[in-house]
């Protein structure tokens, strides 16, 4: 965390920081390696040259002692001290005489005080005794200029470490300016999110021809997206235009990021002067803070006037469903608005409201004038009012209870009634009505026959022929609807008379019945389906058995050529019961929904092992191979079903490995449960099938072998699969071509203390 704050927050500073690091690392370790390799060279030179110095001047020395020739010695150590890395050279005779001699002066810029003194400390001074004859005459000795090699080897240090840090800097600004202009590129990037915020702006390309190769890439990957978004914007815009209600999209602060035409002539606003003002303005009956909490309800709707229509006196109404858009932090990041005008609809129903008011204190009035004279009246006439008054009373109370209980009848019923007056309008419609048609609640009211059929078919294929009302009156007709829900509704009309004592347009003349039989459609064609399957299947093996008969019966044959005909009518009559048994039993299963299963606590291992033993495998195939990886394991099943699931699985396995192959046959805990389920799983190496051969295995006479070599009725795994499921299991299979198939199933494993008790 420390690190990820230290670090510069651009790109361009991160890789010009690294490489400033890396120089810096490897210049420094090069400059290390020198300095130290030079400081020893100075050492080693200088400790040459005054072990050569001393060795040429010993000689001269010892020669100038004998004869006693001290101005030669004098002029020798003046000469020796005029050496670069000497700075003294002395002779001491043994009387304590002392010839001395300097050849430099201190420099003007000296090394550091600790660099003198670890050269003083690694160049001791250098003696030699002078001797000649057995005679010792003296000592030689040499001092270092200490100073003079500090200085010498600081100076150069110095000049490489500047020399080094100006080619660092040079470096430095060598590798800015293309690393700016390269890695500048990468502001496209931020410009293109830019635009990508701009509720129908246009998404300019980034240009990549100057951008490093993996830059290019990445530019044509976003300049990809940016042309299937501006793709989507466009189909968006152009969709939102057909559509015929106002469609708004917020983003979590409620400002307008996108707005079809349609709502903006609803709002009196441009479409333009509509993105970026917040909602709250535009309808001020929406609440000042949206919900920001995306657990709430994902959607809500209400009704509500625009602030311009109020401002100017209007009177216009629209109906607001409001949807929330989750972002990926289970926020709110936006909210899908659709506006539907309902302005018409809304001063129909104002206006049968102000009608049952009215109606209400009539009566109301009735009632006042009815038991005002009760209190004043006198006795003989209080009687008549009373009884008109209860009469009255318990009219209205019959009247409110059968309306009651027709309202009920209509809301509970599956089926929907429409209602129409003498002109043919409707007036009452049924909520069933409106949820099977998949219409909005009272969008069809005030309706002319003919409108409300053509609400009722806008929802049926585009290729389905549009029904007219008129054909209902030659009977019941029926129509699919594919929104929003895929359906078959049957529709029928019952035309009334005008009842005595009602008004002209009030009564009601004809009620339209819509029943769902989508359903029964489906079980009729389902049976279509399965008869036609059947007599395909039966035909086979009839047609042959009719076709070996008829030779029988009109042509001579050889003995051995009947007992052949004889033997393949045999197979095909085996094959028919076969067919027959099968759809027998699979119209049984189906029928009674296990009601017939005998169910019990059976051990796996024992009733597969004794399915597989008792199994017959072909001619020249080995048995099927067992492996159980549980000791034991208790299931809850109708044991007979569940061998025959078996001898199924197996048959199948052998009958689609022709080639050969080993079969196995596996018991083992279901990881998918957590192991408290267990599996069977049957594996061949057979002919396998394909993926869409895979989604149609459990399908009836469905066979994965077309050729016909393979002997079956195509009913075996539908069987498979029907007793599975009302064992409470479930059947996978998992195949690929020539590879073999596995087919797996899972049972719950019925729990010990269970077991024992069973």
């Amino acid at each position: 965390m420390l690190l990820g704050r230290l670090l510069p927050s651009s790109l361009i500073g991160r890789v010009f920081l690294l490489y400033l690091l890396s120089m810096l690392i490897f210049m420094g370790g090069a400059m290390g390696w020198y300095a130290s390799r030079s400081y020893t060279n100075s050492i080693i030179s200088a400790q040459d040259s005054a072990d050569t110095l001393i060795s040429l001047l010993g000689p001269v020395v010892s020669d100038s002692a004998v004869i006693g020739d001290y101005e030669t010695i004098e002029r020798a150590l003046e000469r020796s001290a005029k050496h670069a890395d000497i700075g003294a050279a002395l002779f001491i005779d043994l009387k304590g005489g002392r010839i001395e001699r300097r050849g430099h002066a201190a420099p003007a810029s000296r090394a550091p005080p600790w660099l003198e003194h670890a050269i003083d400390e690694q160049l001791g001074d250098l003696n030699l005794t002078i001797v000649a004859g057995g005679k010792d005459y003296g000592v030689l000795r040499l001092h270092f200029n200490s100073e003079q090699i500090a200085t010498d080897f600081w100076q150069q240090t110095v000049f490489a470490l500047s020399l080094a840090g100006l080619s660092l800097l040079a470096s430095l600004g060598l590798v800015w300016w293309p690393l700016k202009h390269w890695l500048g590129n990468l502001g496209q990037i931020q410009a293109f999110g830019e635009q990508m915020q701009v509720a129908g702006g246009v998404l300019s390309p980034m240009l990549t021809e100057d951008a490093p190769l993996e830059f290019r890439k990445t530019f044509e990957v976003l300049n990809q997206a940016a042309h299937s978004l501006q793709l989507e914007r466009e189909r968006a815009a152009v969709t939102l235009a057909a559509i015929g209600d106002g469609i708004a999209t917020t983003d979590a602060a409620g400002l307008i990021m996108l707005a079809n035409p349609v709502l903006a002539e609803m709002l009196g606003h441009t479409q333009t002067a509509l993105l970026g003002q917040a909602i709250q303005t535009l309808l001020p009956e929406l609440p000042a803070a949206l919900p920001q909490d995306s657990d709430a309800a994902k959607s809500w709707a209400m009704r509500v006037r625009p602030a311009h229509a109020q401002a100017a006196g209007r009177y216009k109404v629209l109906d607001l469903s409001v949807s929330l858009i989750s972002g990926a932090d289970a926020s709110v990041a936006g909210y899908v608005l659709a506006f539907r005008d309902i302005t018409e609809q809304q001063a129909l129903e104002d206006r049968l409201q102000s009608e049952l008011s009215e109606r209400a204190s009539a009566l109301q009035t009735l009632r006042n004038m009815l038991q005002a004279p009760v209190t004043g009246a006198q006795p003989n006439s209080g009687d008549d009012i009373s009884t008109v008054l209860q009469l009255v009373q318990t009219l209205l109370a019959s009247l409110r209870e059968r309306g009651e209980q027709l309202a009920t009848i209509f809301a509970l019923s599956p089926d929907g009634f429409v209602s129409f007056d003498a002109d043919r309008v409707t007036r009452y419609i049924s909520p069933a009505f409106a949820r099977l048609a998949g219409l909005a609640a009272g969008t069809g009211l005030g309706l002319h026959e003919d409108e409300l059929m053509h609400q009722l078919t806008a929802n049926c294929p585009a290729t389905a022929l549009r029904l007219e009302f008129g054909q209902l009156r030659q009977g019941k007709q029926r129509i699919e609807l594919e929104r929003p829900t895929r359906r078959v509704l049957e529709l029928s009309l019952h035309e009334g008379g005008q009842g005595q004592g009602q008004s002209q347009g009030h009564n009601v003349s004809q009620l339209l019945h819509l029943s769902d039989v989508t359903h029964q459609v489906e079980v009729e064609q389902m049976k279509s389906e399965f008869l036609s399957t059947a007599a395909h299947e039966l035909r086979t093996p009839m047609a042959s058995i009719y076709g070996f008969t008829e030779l029988l019966m009109t042509r001579e044959v050889s003995p051995e050529k009947q007992k052949l005909m004889l033997a393949r009518i045999y197979r095909q009559c085996e094959a028919m019961i076969a067919i027959l048994n099968e759809l027998l039993d699979l119209a049984r299963i189906e029928a009674r929904r296990g009601k017939d299963f005998e169910l019990e606590s059976c051990e796996l291992n024992s009733l597969v092992e004794e399915v597989v033993q008792d199994y017959p495998p072909p001619a020249e195939r080995n048995a099927p191979l067992l492996n159980f990886a549980l000791p034991q394991v208790q299931v809850h099943v109708d044991r007979k079903k569940l061998q025959q699931v078996l001898r199924n699985l197996l048959s199948n396995a052998y009958k689609y490995s022709p080639d050969g192959g080993e079969v196995k046959v596996r018991v083992f805990a279901d990881p998918a449960t957590a192991n408290q389920g267990v599996c069977i799983e049957v594996q061949d190496q057979g002919i396998g099938m394909t993926p869409e051969e895979l989604s149609h295995v459990s399908e009836r006479f469905y066979r994965a072998d077309k050729s016909g070599t393979v002997l079956g009725t195509g009913l075996g795994m539908s069987i498979v699969k029907e007793i599975i499921d009302l064992l409470g299991g479930q059947m996978n299979l998992s195949s690929e071509p020539g590879q073999g198939t596995t087919v797996r199933l899972s049972l719950p494993r019925l729990e010990e203390s269970i077991a024992g008790a069973a």
